[in-house]
């Protein structure tokens, strides 16, 4: 069986409710990362097959039409069809998953997985009702592996240093694509050559000056609870995507990959207890690859709540400040749903490249009794960086391990 590459991924900034991409319709954002994938990485079009697009649908009418709509957007020819993937908060893994199975049977050869949060509105991906049995269950897991408030802060904390760090470094310019955006909802203007417009260069919502005083503030919502709108994930607008392409075709291409999707699994359980979703899904993909946890040299856990992260590196008896979510996550960078999967997949594979990294670990819980998680090697290709602009640069440690990052 063909292995399967991951080629230019790149995402565009995270941004807030009432920010400046909350008006832009889902088909120009999609369009619009997908046009980078395509520049960054210098693909004919014609060779481009089809798009696996991730999407929770909010009820928008374009949602059905959605890939298709992004392809020609992005300039991709008719012949190119389309076709959407839901799998909750990993749905943009999920069209990795589906693009990279597309590969590896010879169905194609080079195929876009993309993701775009298209929900109408702030509710959270699984509905108000599903929502709250979130809470609850994150409750559960915070009383039965002994979880504190305090601990739960200092983690969201500690997320919003670590990825506040990265833009300071420079850390996230050769994942992040700038969006030019325009007054005019629904149209963008690539070289902001009109009046009224300007570029997105940041994720929108990072707070560098929180603490655990300012979050020690916020209510719990539930009485008594650990879990606060502080340290759980808030949602948020934007996209990513990448090329997943046939091992065999890179050179005829001409195409470098950043990484070789290893293996992937979905799992669920059924527990009196409290669940961990992302647990069951880890351990099948450990124990179809064979790889341990030890061999691998970053670990991304989706951060929908910070007791849910913590319990499972207690879970694994894994240092949370060891290698997990080295430029922090969604409590910090946000929960763009229908990308989410395929963004913690980008960060995770830039960093992999930019350290020296093998292997990269991604898991999501798809609730509160499944999840999904995929294992990816790096190609030890280095990633395209653009300084950006304004940004302060502290250097890099010489002979850095890679794997030992510090908040």
């Amino acid at each position: 069986m063909r292995r399967a590459a991951i080629v230019a991924p790149v995402r565009t900034p995270s941004g807030i409710e009432g920010g400046a991409l909350s008006g832009m319709p889902p088909e120009w954002m999609a369009s619009t990362v997908l046009s980078a994938v395509i520049e960054r990485s210098g693909i004919d079009p014609m060779r481009i097959e089809d798009v696996a697009m991730a999407c929770i649908d909010g009820g928008l009418a374009t949602g059905p039409e959605l890939s298709r709509l992004a392809a020609r957007g992005a300039g991709l020819p008719f012949a190119v069809p389309g076709f959407l993937t839901d799998r909750r908060c990993g749905s943009g893994l999920q069209a990795v998953i589906t693009a990279a199975m597309m590969v590896q049977t010879g169905a194609a050869d080079v195929v876009v997985a993309g993701g775009v949060e298209c929900a109408a509105d702030a509710v959270a991906c699984h509905g108000e009702s599903a929502s709250r049995s979130d809470v609850l269950n994150a409750e559960d897991v915070a009383r039965y592996y002994g979880i504190s408030r305090t601990e739960a802060d200092e983690f969201a904390v500690a997320s919003h240093r670590k990825a506040a760090r990265a833009w300071r470094q420079g850390t996230f310019a050769a994942e992040v694509i700038p969006v030019g955006v325009v007054d005019e909802p629904g149209w963008a203007d690539p070289g902001l050559e009109g009046t009224g417009g300007h570029r997105i260069l940041r994720d929108e919502g990072l707070r560098d000056d929180v603490s655990t005083y300012t979050l020690a503030a916020l209510r719990p919502l539930l009485v008594n609870g650990v879990v606060t709108a502080g340290n759980m994930s808030a949602h948020r607008h934007g996209a990513s995507a990448c090329l997943v392409v046939a091992e065999d075709r890179l050179v005829d291409l001409g195409l470098t990959p950043m990484a070789y999707l290893v293996g992937w699994a979905a799992a669920g359980c059924d527990s009196p207890t409290a669940s961990l979703g992302a647990a069951p899904a880890v351990a099948k993909l450990l124990g179809r690859t064979g790889i341990d946890l030890d061999d691998i040299d970053l670990v991304e856990i989706n951060e929908g709540f910070a007791v849910e992260v913590l319990a499972l590196a207690k879970e694994w008896d894994f240092d949370p400040s060891d290698r997990l979510n080295v430029n922090g996550s969604a409590i910090a960078l946000g929960h763009p749903v229908g990308a989410t999967g395929l963004r913690i997949m980008t960060t995770m594979l830039h960093e992999l490249a930019r350290t020296g990294g093998n292997y990269g670990l991604e898991a999501i819980a798809l609730g509160h009794d499944h999840g999904i998680a995929a294992l990816f090697e790096s190609a030890g290709s280095a990633p395209i960086v653009e300084t950006p602009r304004g940004a302060r640069f502290h250097g890099a440690r010489p002979n850095r391990r890679f794997g030992k990052h510090r908040a």
